[in-house]
């Protein structure tokens, strides 16, 4: 009697037992928690995969050093992947520390749950402490391999510089200034006037990367008069600090 009572098992069917033994794994072989499991939580996202970005035209020199480096990549930031969802901003901080100070880190998050999703994005107060950091792309932290690489810039941000020049630019009336570019990031104005010690110089300015305060690599140069300008232009492709450097006639922003 008491079997009788007792309600019929159901059977799981094949394909419901198939879905349950499928587990799904990360680009790094590791299994993605089940949201149905544990609330919150979310499969890990792909590493963000950047879109390769053409060699700018060879005549484009003006331009060329920036996009190179400000342009794709901003200065003194990494960001790193891979890690584990347990992973906290401290072990982080601790971690990138070893190479020099940090500007700041930046972790991103799943935006419904707001948990970490593995992704972080370290700034150095240094460029060349940010390279050196490199050194850790494919360290192991817990169980994962995480990948450390330079941080590009938003896409499309910088594009259009690389169009911006076909020729060196002509002469605009009453032109009285100078582009100078392919500068290293550590060349100062000091530097700068040193280097054109011959010449009467009004004012120099630099282009700065508003994120960072950084050097972009590339300068302005007011002359006094068109002399010291077409002096200015004559040492094109002059050393300074063991690289040549760009000169060339400034762009009118006018009409």
């Amino acid at each position: 009697m008491a079997a009788e009572d007792q309600p019929p098992r159901t059977q799981p069917s094949a394909g419901e037992s198939k879905k349950r033994k499928k587990s799904k794994k990360d680009k790094w072989g590791q299994p993605i928690p089940d949201s149905g499991d544990q609330p919150g939580v979310e499969p890990e996202p792909e590493p963000l995969e950047e879109e390769p970005v053409p060699a700018p035209p060879a005549a484009a020199a003006e331009e060329e050093e920036e996009e190179d480096e400000a342009g794709i990549y901003e200065s003194g930031k990494v960001v790193a992947s891979g890690l584990p969802y347990t992973t906290t901003e401290a072990e982080i901080r601790e971690l990138f520390e070893r190479f020099g100070p940090l500007r700041s880190i930046q972790l991103s998050r799943f935006p419904d749950s707001g948990n970490f999703r593995g992704l972080a994005f370290v700034s150095f107060e240094l460029n060349e402490v940010a390279m050196k950091s490199l050194e850790l792309d494919g360290f192991k932290i817990g169980n994962r391999f995480m990948r450390v690489e330079r941080c590009r810039m938003a896409a499309g941000s910088k594009r259009k510089r690389t169009m911006e020049f076909q020729t060196d630019p002509k002469k605009a009336d009453g032109c009285l200034s100078a582009y100078v570019g392919n500068l290293k990031w550590d060349v100062t104005e000091t530097d700068l006037r040193d280097f054109f010690k011959s010449l009467k110089i009004v004012s120099i300015r630099f282009a700065i990367n508003k994120r960072t305060g950084d050097s972009r690599g590339f300068c302005h140069i007011d002359f006094e008069d068109d002399k010291s300008l077409e002096k200015a232009v004559g040492m094109n492709q002059s050393e300074l600090h063991g690289r040549p450097i760009k000169i060339s006639y400034a762009v009118s922003n006018r009409g």
